[in-house]
């Protein structure tokens, strides 16, 4: 079984270099010129295959290692990777289609079967209290966000309630499934790797949270101008998610035996509180989701800087890839590179309405270390 699931974590890195050529494309195209490929057709098959053939195969991988193995696994994983790759080229070549949505169809199979099976599985498996809740939520928002797509199709036309439809996707992906689903791997290591958590803080974090996913949705529709009823909600959740950030801080009162990547992620969960509860101020709300390149800076932080980062330390903890320094240290420059660029970028276009035309080649440039950070790690693990 251990040999199955370092192949699925050795295929999801190789997954990850797909991701990162992919956006070093989409870069290249901001700074020079491929018109042989459609920008938004590949945006569109970056995004989808960063979500289902990165983060989701990987979690799914991390998530099997917690238990005990069944062959139904198996046919999952294969299920995901042709789902995954069948985004990717169908959306590269067609964007929304009839094939890419027919793909897109497979993976909320592929969703729903991985929660239903898994959820049952860990019923009568011990895990502790925080652990199963976290993977309990994590299995739950992933099967609601599989209803963002489908949303989609009565949004055609309205544009408040498609760009709402696809905000619904994404929060529910990224503040949902993805946030607690490394939670879980976090709460599970933490103990084996001598980091000693206050139970009562950690529970406290992980209630707020829960109850702050749904309502906090409604932050993501304040683009829309929606009624006071919407802000009234929204403001409850960021309040709600900024209490939890605190309780979280308070359960971990030490970091010095936390995996720098851990640290690092840390730091990347509380820009990503800090900056959802900013928007609630009206002026900065508009700023952020009027001006893409803050949309892009936040995607990237949660994905690479927080999730990613958090993940490729349970890996290399739990001895599933090798943690080699030149590869990690390379990508860790890339990404934070690309943060702070896109940070100078959206402080200039605020205060002074504009930015630097040089901004596409840095951009380029940081997209470029990240691709070589973690093509070698994916060279170094070969073996």
């Amino acid at each position: 079984m251990f040999d199955t699931i370092k192949k699925w974590t050795y295929l999801s890195l190789v997954n990850l270099l797909i991701v990162s050529m992919l956006g070093v494309t989409l870069r290249y195209k901001g700074a020079f010129s491929l018109p042989v490929l459609d920008y938004k057709y590949l945006l569109h098959a970056h995004s989808h295959f960063a979500f289902s053939g990165w983060v989701t195969t990987v979690l799914f991988t991390c998530f099997v290692y917690l238990i005990p193995f069944r062959k139904t696994y198996m046919y999952q994983f294969w299920l995901n990777q042709v789902a995954s790759f069948g985004m990717l080229i169908s959306f590269a070549i067609q964007g929304y289609g009839v094939v890419s949505i027919a793909f897109s169809a497979l993976s909320v199979v592929f969703s729903f079967w991985f929660a239903i099976s898994y959820l049952k599985d860990i019923s009568s498996l011990s895990f502790p209290p925080l652990v199963k809740s976290c993977l309990r939520l994590a299995l739950v928002f992933l099967m609601i966000s599989s209803a963002g797509p489908f949303m989609l199709a009565f949004g055609k036309g309205d544009m408040v309630l498609y760009n709402n439809a696809i905000y619904f996707y994404l929060h529910f992906q990224y503040n949902g499934w993805f946030t607690f689903g490394v939670m879980a791997l976090f709460f599970w290591a933490a103990p084996r790797f001598h980091i000693y958590l206050a139970p009562n803080f950690s529970k406290v974090f992980v209630i707020l949270m829960g109850i702050a996913c749904v309502p906090a949705y409604c932050m993501s529709t304040l683009w829309a101008h929606p009624p006071g009823w919407v802000y009234t909600i929204a403001g409850a959740a960021g309040m709600l998610q900024l209490a939890a950030l605190v309780f979280l801080i308070l359960a971990v009162p030490v970091i010095k035996n936390l995996h720098v990547l851990w640290v690092l992620a840390s730091l990347a969960f509380i820009v990503k509180i800090v900056l959802q509860v900013l928007t609630l101020v009206t002026a900065l709300g508009r700023f952020a989701y009027g001006f893409r390149p803050v949309v892009i800076g936040y995607l990237h932080l949660v994905v690479l800087g927080f999730v990613s980062f958090l993940i490729l330390g349970f890996l290399i903890l739990n001895r599933l890839i090798k943690g080699d320094k030149l590869g990690l240290g390379i990508f860790i420059t890339g990404v934070i590179a690309n943060e702070v660029i896109l940070m100078v970028q959206c402080v200039m276009a605020y205060f002074w309405g504009s930015g630097t035309p040089m901004v596409p080649y840095w951009l380029l440039g940081a997209g470029m270390v990240m691709m070589t950070g973690i093509g070698v790690l994916v060279i170094r693990n070969k073996s």
